[in-house]
């Protein structure tokens, strides 16, 4: 397959997104790049019959690192997830309550999950309740992937209008198109 017909949505291939670029059509871009995310990441968790709180962390955490990547205009987070996971609970979003110079979400949730698939150090992850109760050591996966989805409209609509998000989507959906060719020598 020519990595200019691979789709990159349901309805976005490389090709028409380079198109959409050079023609400057941010109202397009961004409405894209939210159904990127929402066929990819929400639509898929929210839209099953057996709902689970890690799966949903799970792909929150996902979306949490593809986001900040985007926001920074970075081809990859590789060896940078830790601080990508700072920078963005530092934004002025919902989720902003995680910040902390601890790192205890990227640590006993991100990596928790992610890698030994369990929370740690006492957290629970619940479907009720708070979004964040530090004193029980609870968050409520519902209503942080709810606020992530919330923040990838919202960053969706920031790119319409703020040219330097504009200009740090476009670099990193430039190494997400040339993802989309295979290297040599790789299988």
């Amino acid at each position: 397959m020519l990595s200019g017909a691979t789709k990159l949505s349901s309805s976005m291939t490389v090709a028409k997104y380079k198109d959409l670029e050079k023609a400057g059509d941010r109202k397009s871009l961004a409405h894209f790049i939210q159904q990127r995310f929402e066929e990819r990441y929400f639509s898929p968790v929210e839209d099953s019959p057996s709902k689970n709180g890690f799966a949903s962390l799970a792909v929150s955490c996902l979306v949490i690192e593809a986001l900040e990547s985007f926001y920074q205009g970075k081809a990859s987070t590789k060896d940078s997830s830790k601080q990508m996971f700072r920078d963005f609970f530092e934004r002025d979003t919902p989720l902003k309550v995680f910040a902390s110079h601890d790192d205890w979400f990227y640590y006993d949730i991100r990596c928790g999950i992610l890698h030994q698939a369990e929370a740690r150090n006492g957290w629970r992850v619940l479907r009720n309740g708070s979004l964040l109760d530090c004193g029980g050591r609870t968050i409520n996966a519902t209503r942080f992937l709810r606020a992530l989805r919330r923040t990838v409209a919202e960053y969706a609509q920031a790119i319409t209008a703020d040219d330097t998000l504009w200009g740090k989507f476009q670099l990193k959906m430039e190494a997400v198109c040339d993802n989309c060719v295979p290297c040599a020598g790789r299988q």
